[in-house]
């Protein structure tokens, strides 16, 4: 009997260590700020998100970015060639995780998220060329060609991350594979959509369906927290 009782009290202090653990490493509130999406991004995007736990191991995170309008050049560097510019849209994604294990500090965690997202994003594509009036090449004129292009993206990622945990401050990094689903339409297409550089980086801007690799580094504030040593 005595045996039975230490059994029960021994498991009792293991699943409470478990518990307390976990409550530590899991946020119950957090907002995140996404750096990579503004700075190493083809159409540059503000991104926040927001993390709210529902169950012991559980959270649920949305997020919401606006695209911002930086050129990519512009027209007095790229004589010949095509820039964008008048960018507008946004960015949106939710995500379930499940936190699969805490180091006994709490300080770093692991999980497995499943994330459905979509993208809504529409920008001008300008070219700038350099033509004669007649065959003699006395006089030249500059003309400016325009497009509007309009890009929808949809999809869904399944990802594997890890929080680290500094106080109220986390890092948030994780990788994932999924499916992309995207599509394009265009106003007045103009442009040679063979042309390619192969030095330059630019979109495919062709409707298709294809996997992908979802990458991302987060850093945010947690509330309440409490401290990890």
């Amino acid at each position: 009997m005595r045996l039975f009782f230490a059994l029960i009290l021994i498991s009792t202090a293991a699943v409470a260590q478990d518990v307390d653990r976990f409550d530590l490493a899991v946020p119950r509130h957090a907002v995140k700020f996404s750096p990579g999406h503004l700075l190493v991004n083809y159409h540059p995007t503000t991104e926040f998100s927001y993390e709210h736990r529902i169950a012991r191991r559980w959270t649920l995170q949305g997020e919401y970015g606006k695209i911002v309008n930086i050129p990519n050049s512009q027209p007095e560097d790229r004589i010949q060639d095509a820039w964008d510019s008048d960018r507008k849209g946004y960015k949106t994604k939710l995500e379930a995780r499940y936190y699969v294990y805490a180091t006994r500090s709490g300080r770093f965690t692991w999980y497995a998220a499943g994330e459905l997202y979509y993208n809504k994003i529409n920008y001008q594509k300008q070219m700038v060329t350099h033509e004669y009036y007649d065959e003699t090449r006395d006089a030249i004129y500059e003309k400016t060609h325009r497009q509007r292009i309009y890009h929808e993206e949809k999809g869904i990622n399944g990802k594997f991350g890890f929080l680290w945990n500094m106080g109220p401050v986390l890092v948030d990094v994780n990788a994932g594979l999924g499916a992309r689903f995207i599509h394009y339409s265009k106003l007045l297409p103009i442009f040679d959509e063979d042309k390619d550089d192969f030095l330059e980086f630019t979109p495919d801007e062709t409707s298709r369906d294809e996997p992908g690799l979802a990458l991302g580094v987060r850093v945010g504030y947690r509330f309440p927290w409490r401290r990890t040593d």
